[in-house]
């Protein structure tokens, strides 16, 4: 993320920007003015899953995904995030990487979601729901998310 102020501008790392519930880790004399994000090339697919109570409400879990795979449909590349688990946006890295190397027919959608909040610490219980209950929502949006981009890696 590129910010600008009067002393000029800045670059702050994705994983650096959301610092906790409604704030960034911008100064309040900057603005937000450009962001580089990495290309995907080759047979890709991305997509976001959200659940919340009502259309337009905060998501109580929701998950992105990001997948490459190669000719051989073995995956090459997997990113995944998380949203509504804590205070800031999480990276499920270990499903990341369980995913990677292995044959999309390997990876079992319901198991990677499993995996992408299986270390999640800190995440809010409210009246929207149980810590309990945003972590199995988590993993069900992180499934359905798989299956989306996959389908779309697969067949464009």
């Amino acid at each position: 993320m590129e910010v600008l102020s009067s002393r000029g501008t800045r670059t702050i790392a994705a994983h650096d920007f959301f610092d906790g519930l409604w704030s960034t880790g911008m100064a309040p004399d900057e603005l937000l003015i450009g962001l580089s994000l990495p290309l995907w090339t080759g047979r890709c697919g991305f997509a976001i899953e959200e659940f919340a109570r009502r259309d337009g409400d905060f998501a109580i879990a929701g998950a992105v995904v990001g997948v490459r795979i190669d000719a051989a449909d073995q995956v090459t590349r997997c990113a995944i995030g998380l949203i509504g688990v804590g205070s800031t946006p999480a990276r499920a890295a270990i499903a990341e990487t369980s995913a990677v190397g292995g044959k999309v027919t390997n990876v079992v959608p319901d198991d990677l979601g499993s995996l992408a909040v299986s270390d999640l610490e800190a995440v809010p219980s409210d009246l929207h729901g149980s810590a309990e209950f945003r972590k199995r929502v988590g993993a069900a949006m992180v499934a359905r998310a798989w299956k989306t981009a996959m389908a779309e890696a697969q067949h464009g």
